[in-house]
């Protein structure tokens, strides 16, 4: 399967960046409408638009949800890691964040960059593999791509991504979904399952307790000290927030959330997390590990 690819711009000016959202202006902003799929891309006044990074999830530096209050995930145990790496990548250095972790100055105020994407999420996010620099090389003899070209993406065009960059290091899930290629899926499952045998001092894996269990005793238990899957933490966080920490009826809201998704061995898909989360004595686990999962996009 074919992505856009398109060149354009970083800025993080006026943003809350996190490990896998950041702002991109594309040179020509046209190319954001021709980005296929069902959901179409929300521009700003400049015809820019904010990105989702394609086959990752970083814990959560700001999650409002069931609200009124934003949450997060434990800052210290990786979430301001993929953050700051990820904008140190890209070429930003000097990133002054306001005590909300706005943006109100960085060096340069822009960086220069491509994207590969095959569609935008529910929210209006560009759904993408980013590349810093030129785009990548293709034909015969290899020349850079141009803008608004739909390329065959390879491992290793994935590899020159900060997609890759961030999965390799540790700092962030996997999280896939079936938009992107099966090729690159099995690639970056390698890549996380590399990166958890190395458990990197700073990495997410070096904390990671989504299979082995969380026994949740507030909300602060979620939000200050235990690193799980961000999908999960996002679900069960609103479950406490509407109903309380007692996880009796977790099951019973994870079905409501109607989650789809594939796992290996079997044909057709799974609706609802409660398939592969097990409650028992006020703890709950994940019982197959996240790379294993292919969601389904809404």
């Amino acid at each position: 399967m074919s992505m856009l690819l398109i060149t354009g711009s970083y800025g993080v000016l006026g943003d809350r960046p996190d490990g896998d959202t950041v702002h991109f202006t594309p040179h020509d902003p046209g190319f954001l409408c021709e980005v296929p799929g069902g959901h179409r891309v929300k521009r700003d006044e400049n015809g820019g638009a904010s990105l989702r990074l394609d086959g990752i999830d970083a814990l959560e530096t700001h999650y409002k949800g069931a609200g009124p209050d934003y949450v997060h995930q434990p800052l210290g145990l990786g979430a301001h890691a993929a953050r700051d790496e990820l904008l140190s990548w890209l070429g930003f250095t000097d990133v002054v964040q306001d005590a909300e972790e706005t943006v109100t100055a960085s060096t340069p105020k822009t960086v220069p960059g491509y994207i590969l994407t095959s569609g935008a999420d529910v929210y209006g996010r560009c759904v993408a593999l980013l590349g810093c620099g030129a785009p990548p090389q293709v034909g015969n003899p290899p020349k850079p791509a141009r803008s608004g070209a739909r390329i065959d993406v390879t491992v290793d065009m994935l590899h020159q991504t900060a997609n890759h960059h961030l999965l390799s290091l540790g700092l962030v899930y996997p999280t896939f979904y079936s938009d992107l290629p099966q090729v690159l899926r099995s690639d970056m499952a390698a890549t996380t399952q590399q990166a958890r045998a190395a458990v990197a001092a700073n990495g997410v894996w070096a904390h990671d307790v989504t299979i082995s269990g969380v026994k949740v005793e507030s909300l602060a238990s979620l939000t200050e000290d235990l690193v799980i899957v961000p999908k999960l933490f996002r679900r069960v966080a609103d479950y406490i927030r509407l109903f309380g920490p007692s996880l009796a009826c977790l099951p019973a809201y994870l079905a409501g959330g109607a989650d789809e998704f594939f796992v290996p061995g079997r044909r057709d898909s799974i609706v609802g997390l409660q398939h592969v989360v097990e409650v028992t004595n006020g703890t709950f686990r994940m019982t197959r590990p996240i790379e294993d999962l292919v969601f389904v996009e809404k």
